[in-house]
């Protein structure tokens, strides 16, 4: 290169890319800058940190202000033209936006505000640095996902890091839908010793089960972050950032107390109502549900975020002689479970089976005759077991000919009858894993949230802490060999690009 590249990164409290751009700034010859998505007090950190040397930085959410002004239509309509990008989309599939927040309802007004301010500001940036690379994670929020496709749409250089769920390795692409993955596996050539080396899939729900032991506080822990949210939080994050509108100490304790309360009696529900034993033998199509609130289903299938329609219309779609088997997921547990009378609603259709979460998923997909997901593992470990899989969303495994998509729901039944037809190739996993094995960096982002929450987070729990120089700095130089296949990863690509 004959100039210095521009590099981006979104830099929040993950702390990855903070970390990243720490390690590469000692190879690499770059001009820096960041956009920082960060509550209150950890931003006294990024405001005086002398770790990382960056051109200039944003603080997202002091350009997003709560004012009574009316939003500007013209230049979102002329926005959604430029850019091709349906804000609406985005907008409703936001978990603060609409049916997940429980302390806020926003008004249209407030939602289309907010769209006019964050576009603005990623114009300006964008306009003002012109970066040659935006470096960042798997979106999470909407703005995340917005600023990604606004980098996509002028042409700037992406590297997302995704978690492939191929064991502990990660991946850097463009297209989390996609990960950059060839469209088919017609050219994918694999000789017989790789086809006989052992690459198991299914250590990705030994991860999970690991990830949510580790992740998982103690009466201790909780105990800690609570007396340090009454103590010690102010009410500065409420008013300058609008995923706590609404919030107030009193709100988010009552709010704890009545999830810990629910989580209890929607267990006791599930115990004693939900199936844990279930005949496997009798012809069944098996469909695990996805957690609420995930990326995984509001960002790459967000026409399909209804789960309790999407098994009403699964269950419209299986033959007569299928029982559909559904089956909640175990870290729903997290989000409190879903509601008892969505639990009700799925076991009154009468060819629905609703089991218990922790019935082994495996079993089920092993004697399946077809598994179906919005977009969850089962459908890919369901190659493993040779059986035939249908999601609703967009998955890079899709790229396997046992596994469809659904583009047209009055197109399911055919798709159904379709896949039951359908005889898995046995080296399409193979090659798959051959293409995630050749692209992939050996970095688990679950361990390293684990990590960044021992480090950081007050009880393992509450972000909105302050954050010193001097524990940034131990953290840096205790991981920097477990960073390394991730730094050189890119420096790798943002020297052949």
């Amino acid at each position: 290169m004959n100039t210095k590249p521009k590099i981006l990164f979104w830099l929040n409290g993950f702390h990855l890319h903070f970390s990243l751009a720490y390690y590469l700034q000692s190879t690499l010859n770059a001009d820096f800058f960041g956009i920082i998505d960060i509550n209150s007090k950890p931003q006294k950190f990024f405001q005086n940190q002398t770790l990382v040397k960056f051109q200039k930085i944003w603080f997202f959410h002091d350009h997003i202000k709560k004012t009574q002004q009316k939003p500007d239509l013209e230049y979102l309509i002329n926005f959604e033209k430029k850019y091709k990008i349906d804000l609406w989309k985005y907008a409703l599939n936001e978990r603060f936006f609409y049916i997940h927040n429980r302390f806020y309802k926003f008004t249209k007004e407030e939602i289309l505000l907010i769209l006019e301010q964050e576009l603005k500001l990623f114009e300006s940036m964008l306009d003002e640095i012109k970066p040659d690379y935006f470096l960042t994670y798997e979106p999470v929020f909407h703005h995340q996902k917005l600023f990604l496709d606004m980098c996509k749409s002028k042409g700037i250089k992406i590297l997302c890091i995704y978690f492939t769920r191929v064991g502990g390795t990660s991946i850097i692409a463009e297209d989390g839908g996609t990960l950059d993955l060839p469209q088919n596996l017609e050219t994918i050539k694999i000789n017989e010793n790789e086809f006989s080396e052992k690459i198991d899939s299914k250590n990705y729900s030994l991860l999970t089960n690991n990830y949510k032991n580790k992740r998982g506080s103690s009466t201790s822990d909780k105990f800690k972050a609570l007396l340090n949210y009454i103590l010690f939080s102010d009410s500065k994050n409420t008013q300058s950032n609008f995923t706590y509108y609404g919030r107030s100490k009193l709100k988010v304790i009552f709010d704890t107390l009545q999830i810990n309360f629910q989580r209890k009696m929607r267990s006791k529900f599930l115990e004693k109502n939900t199936y844990k034993k279930i005949d496997l033998d009798v012809p069944f199509t098996y469909f695990p549900l996805n957690i609420e609130e995930e990326l995984s289903i509001l960002h790459y299938s967000p026409f399909f975020t209804n789960q309790i329609e999407v098994i009403k219309h699964v269950a419209k779609a299986i033959p007569i002689d299928h029982t559909l088997y559904v089956k909640e997921h175990p870290f729903a547990e997290f989000r409190g479970w879903h509601k008892i009378d969505e639990y009700k609603e799925i076991m009154e259709i009468p060819n629905v089976k609703l089991i218990h979460p922790s019935f082994s998923s495996n079993e089920l997909i092993k004697n399946s005759k077809l598994v179906v997901t919005i977009r969850g593992t089962a459908s890919f470990d369901a190659i493993s077991e040779k059986k035939p899989s249908i999601v609703f969303g967009e998955v890079p495994f899709s790229i396997i000919s046992s596994v469809y998509k659904v583009d047209n729901l009055k197109e399911l039944p055919n798709l159904i009858n379709t896949a039951l037809k359908t005889n898995v190739e046995p080296d399409d996993l193979q090659k798959y894993l051959k293409l995630i094995k050749e692209r992939s960096v050996n970095f688990d982002m679950m361990d390293f949230e684990v990590k960044r929450n021992n480090q950081f987070y007050s009880g393992n729990i509450l972000s909105d802490v302050d954050i010193s120089e001097k524990n940034t700095r131990q953290f840096l130089e205790n991981n920097e060999r477990y960073f390394e296949s991730l730094v050189n990863e890119h420096l790798s690509k943002i020297n052949s690009m």
